[in-house]
C-alpha cells in the first residue's frame, strides 16, 4: 500500500490524545464506606473488571478513528498494472487509430468509433488537471501541442477514418519528443488505441521511455475475407492513337477464403472498355491480362474495379497517361549521307512519328525537349557544349541514339560516354564479320520475328569501333557481332535511354543500312521513346511526383483539381528541370484522377492510389502485443481490456492505483459507531 500524501501520516501522533485520556479517567475514583461490605466484594469486583474493558473497548475505537481518519487524509492507494508512483502533475498522450482498417465493425459497434468513446473514457477517468496530447494517423500541426479536458473532448469528436497508415514507432517517438520538456516530478503516460494491425505495429522498433508508461488498448474487429488490386502495368511502354494496349492487373487473396468468380472491370474515360472473371484460392495471387485500343488522344483517366465488400477501399485502382497525336524526333546531321537518307526516308510517310533535320552548328538547344528523340548521326566531333546539353537531355527522361562517323574523334565520342558510364570507342577494327546475335527479348523487336529460333541470315559490318569491355559500364548488348563483342547497346541514365552504334551506316562496306533488321531496330527506338509516363502514384510512399511545365519559368503557381470531389490542391515545388516539375505530395491528396491547372491553362494529369498495407487484416493478439512490448525493453507497460462501461474505472485505478481512502473513511464511521454504542448501552 502506497500513500499519494505520506506527509499527512505525522497526524497519527495525535492516537496518544485518547491514551492520555484513558490514564486520566483511571485517576479519577473515590471510596466510599459501608457498614457491612462483605455482600458487596464480589458485585465490586465484577463490576470493576467491566469498567476496565469498558475503558479499554472505547480507547481502541478511538485509537481506530483516528487512525482510520489520519490513514484517509493520506489518501492510501495499492498500485495498479505498473505504476510505481503517483505524482502531483500529469501529462496523458492519447493516440486514435484512424486508418482505414478501423472502420471495420467489432463487438462494441464500428471501431473508429469505439476507439473515440475509450478516448473519452480516458479523459473522463484521468485527474481534472491534467494535460491531454492527442495524435491520429494524420500528424498535423493541430495535434502538437497538450490541450485542457475541454479542448480534448472536442478534438477527439473530430477524428474520423482516413487514408494515412502510422506506424507505431513514429508514434511513439512523436510523445516522446512532445514530453521530453516536462519535469521529472510530472507523471507521463500514453495511451495506444488501436486495432494493432502487424504491418503497422512495429513494437521492435520501439524506443522507449523510461519515465512514460505504455498502455496499450486493443480494438477487437471481427475477421473478414478481403481481396485487393495490388498493381498494374502495360506490357507496351509507350501508347499511341488506335494502339491495341494489354494491361496487366494482378489480384491478391490475402485470406483463407476462397473467391470462385471476382468479375474486373476496366473503365477508361468513364466507358467500360474491358472486362474478366477470375477465381481466386486462399492466399493466391494472380495477374489478369485485359486488351483494348487507344480510340482517343491525349489524357486518358483509367479505373480498374472489383467487387468486395465489406472492405471496399482497396477496390479500384485509378491510372492515367497520355496518347500523344504524334512522336516528334530529331536527326542532327552535317551531310547528305547515304544514312541521313535512309533515315529520312524511313519515316517520310508516317503519319505518327514526325522526324525533323537540323545541322549542329543551326541547333537550337532550347528545343531539344519538344523532341522525345534526338539521333546524332555521323558527327565527327562532339563538343563540350552539346555534350552537357545531350547529358541534360537523357537525365530528363529523352532518347539518344549515335551513329559515329567512320572518321570520328573518338576523344569526343569518349568523354560523352564517360559522362553516361557507357563503354568508350577503343580501337577501330577493318576486319569484316557478321552480326552474330540478335536480343529478341528486347522490347525493340517484340512481335517483330514470328519465331526467334529461325535462323535468319545477318548483315556483315566491315569498319567499326570497339567497345572498351568492362563489369563497371551500366549497358545492355542489343545486337551483338560474332565473336560476341557489342554492336548496338542500350545505356539506361537518368529517366532517359542511349543507344549506341559502333558502326558508321553510310559505309558501303556496312549492309546493316541494306538489311530488314535496320527498319524494326530504328523505327522502334524511335517509336519507343516517349517520355516514361507513371500510371499513378501512391499516397503516403510518393513523397513526390512529376508533371509537364508549358514554360521554362512559371509565372504562378500550378494547381491540382480533383475531380470526384472538387478538391483543390496548391502543391510545392521541389524541382523544375526542363520541361518537368516536381512537384510535393501531402497528406490532403485522396485517390482518383487529377488535373493540373496553369491558371485556366489545362498542363497535365494524373493519378493517385491509397497505399494497400491497410489491406492486410493481420493483427496481434493481446498476449502477442504484451510479448512484443516487453521484448522492446518497455520498463512501464499496462494491457487495458474491458468494455468502455468499465474501461474508466480502469482508467482510474492505472491513473491513481486502487484508492482506498473510501474504505478507511468508512472504517472510520464505524468505529466511530462503536464507541457511541458502548459508552450509550454499556452499563
Amino acid at each position: 500500500m502506497s500513500f499519494i500524501y505520506p506527509s499527512f501520516l505525522w497526524a497519527l501522533l495525535f492516537i496518544a490524545v485518547p491514551i492520555l485520556i484513558h490514564f486520566v479517567n483511571l485517576r479519577k475514583h473515590r471510596t466510599v464506606y459501608f457498614s457491612n461490605v462483605s455482600l458487596l466484594k464480589k458485585v465490586r469486583k465484577e463490576t470493576k473488571r467491566k469498567s476496565k474493558l469498558k475503558q479499554l473497548l472505547i480507547l481502541a475505537s478511538r485509537i481506530l478513528l483516528i487512525t482510520a481518519a489520519v490513514l484517509a487524509f493520506s489518501k492510501p492507494y495499492i498500485p495498479s498494472g505498473n505504476t510505481e508512483k503517483q505524482r502531483a502533475n500529469k501529462v496523458v498522450g492519447i493516440y486514435i487509430d484512424n486508418s482505414f482498417s478501423m472502420n471495420a465493425e467489432g463487438a462494441e459497434g464500428k471501431a473508429i468509433n469505439n476507439a473515440k468513446q475509450k478516448a473519452y473514457a480516458i479523459v473522463n477517468g484521468s485527474k481534472y488537471d491534467t494535460k491531454f496530447a492527442l495524435l491520429s494517423n494524420s500528424l498535423n500541426e493541430q495535434q502538437n501541442r497538450f490541450y485542457s479536458r475541454s479542448e480534448i473532448v472536442r478534438l477527439i469528436s473530430e477524428v474520423e477514418n482516413e487514408h494515412n497508415s502510422v506506424q507505431l514507432s513514429t508514434i511513439q517517438l512523436r510523445f516522446n519528443s512532445m514530453m521530453e520538456n516536462f519535469l521529472f516530478e510530472t507523471d507521463k503516460t500514453v495511451y495506444l488505441i488501436s486495432d494493432f494491425q502487424q504491418h503497422t505495429s512495429d513494437l521492435d522498433n520501439f524506443k522507449a521511455d523510461t519515465l512514460i508508461t505504455y498502455n496499450f488498448i486493443p480494438i477487437q474487429v471481427n475477421s473478414v475475407a478481403n481481396i485487393y488490386i495490388d498493381t498494374c502495368w502495360f506490357d507496351a511502354p509507350t501508347h499511341h492513337f488506335k494502339q491495341v494496349e494489354l494491361l496487366n492487373v494482378k489480384i491478391v487473396n490475402h485470406s483463407g477464403t476462397d473467391y470462385p468468380q471476382v468479375p474486373i472491370n476496366f473503365y477508361l474515360n468513364d466507358s467500360l472498355k474491358a472486362l474478366a472473371s477470375t477465381q481466386l484460392e486462399p492466399g493466391e495471387e494472380k495477374v489478369i491480362q485485359l486488351q483494348y485500343s487507344n480510340s482517343k488522344k491525349g489524357l486518358q483517366k483509367g479505373r480498374i474495379e472489383i467487387s468486395d465488400y465489406p472492405i471496399v477501399y482497396d477496390n479500384n485502382l485509378y491510372l492515367s497517361y497520355t496518347v500523344k497525336s504524334s512522336l516528334n524526333a530529331l536527326l542532327i546531321a552535317n551531310n547528305n549521307s547515304k544514312s541521313l537518307n535512309k533515315l529520312k526516308a524511313l519515316f517520310s510517310n508516317d503519319d505518327y512519328i514526325k522526324l525533323d533535320v537540323e545541322r549542329s552548328d543551326r541547333l537550337q538547344i532550347s528545343s531539344l525537349t519538344n523532341y522525345s528523340t534526338l539521333i546524332l548521326n555521323e558527327s565527327k566531333s562532339i563538343s563540350s557544349g552539346l555534350s552537357d546539353e545531350l547529358l541534360r537531355y537523357v537525365d530528363n527522361g529523352g532518347t539518344l541514339i549515335i551513329i559515329p562517323n567512320s572518321i570520328s574523334d573518338t576523344e569526343s565520342y569518349n568523354s560523352l560516354f564517360r559522362a553516361f558510364n557507357s563503354a568508350e570507342f577503343t580501337v577501330k577494327d577493318t576486319v569484316e564479320i557478321p552480326i552474330g546475335e540478335v536480343d529478341y527479348n528486347q522490347p525493340l523487336f517484340a512481335e517483330v520475328f514470328k519465331d526467334e529460333q529461325q535462323k535468319v541470315t545477318l548483315p556483315n559490318i566491315k569498319n567499326r569501333y570497339r567497345f572498351a569491355s568492362s563489369q563497371t559500364f551500366n549497358e545492355t548488348a542489343i545486337l551483338s557481332y560474332a565473336d560476341q563483342s557489342n554492336a548496338l547497346t542500350l545505356t539506361e541514365f537518368g529517366n532517359g535511354k542511349l543507344y549506341v552504334l559502333s558502326f558508321a551506316l553510310s559505309d558501303v562496306q556496312n549492309h546493316f543500312s541494306d538489311h530488314l533488321l535496320f527498319l524494326p531496330t530504328f523505327y522502334n527506338m524511335v517509336l519507343q521513346s516517349s517520355f516514361i509516363q507513371q500510371l499513378y502514384y501512391v499516397i503516403g510512399k510518393d513523397k513526390s511526383f512529376e508533371v509537364n511545365s508549358p514554360n521554362r519559368t512559371l509565372s504562378q503557381n500550378l494547381m491540382l483539381k480533383h475531380l470526384q470531389s472538387g478538391l483543390e490542391i496548391i502543391p510545392s515545388i521541389d524541382q523544375q528541370k526542363g520541361n518537368k516539375i516536381r512537384l510535393a505530395t501531402n497528406s490532403d491528396f485522396d485517390a482518383g484522377f487529377y488535373e493540373i491547372y496553369l491558371g485556366e491553362e489545362l498542363v497535365d494529369g494524373l493519378s493517385f492510389n491509397y497505399q494497400l498495407s491497410e489491406s492486410d487484416l493481420t493483427y496481434y493478439s493481446e498476449s502477442e502485443i504484451g510479448k512484443l512490448a516487453e521484448k522492446a525493453g518497455i520498463k512501464h507497460l499496462n494491457l487495458v481490456k474491458g468494455n468502455n462501461q468499465k474501461l474508466e474505472t480502469a482508467i482510474e485505478e492505472l491513473d491513481n492505483g486502487k484508492q482506498l481512502w473510501k474504505l478507511f473513511i468508512a472504517l472510520g464511521i464505524l468505529f466511530l459507531l462503536c464507541e457511541a454504542a458502548i459508552i450509550r448501552f454499556w452499563p
